[in-house]
């Protein structure tokens, strides 16, 4: 895996992992929950950053052990 610039996407990255917040909170009934959704965000940003595919992601939620 190829590590990012710390918090750096570009539009495209921003808009595919904006999406996959938006879906998964959906999914994991977080939508309306800012906290959660916060902490998700970190998350998914944090994936990002180790360089984790946007793809591979879910999967890698689904067995983290953070609860959001």
């Amino acid at each position: 895996m190829t590590r990012t610039q710390w918090g750096v996407a570009n539009p495209d990255q921003l808009a595919e992992l904006s999406k996959l917040i938006e879906d998964y909170a959906i999914d994991m009934g977080i939508n309306g929950d800012k906290a959660a959704r916060d902490r998700l965000a970190a998350r998914v940003m944090d994936l990002f950053n180790e360089g984790v595919k946007p793809e591979d992601m879910k999967r890698r939620l689904d067995s983290s052990p953070t609860s959001f």
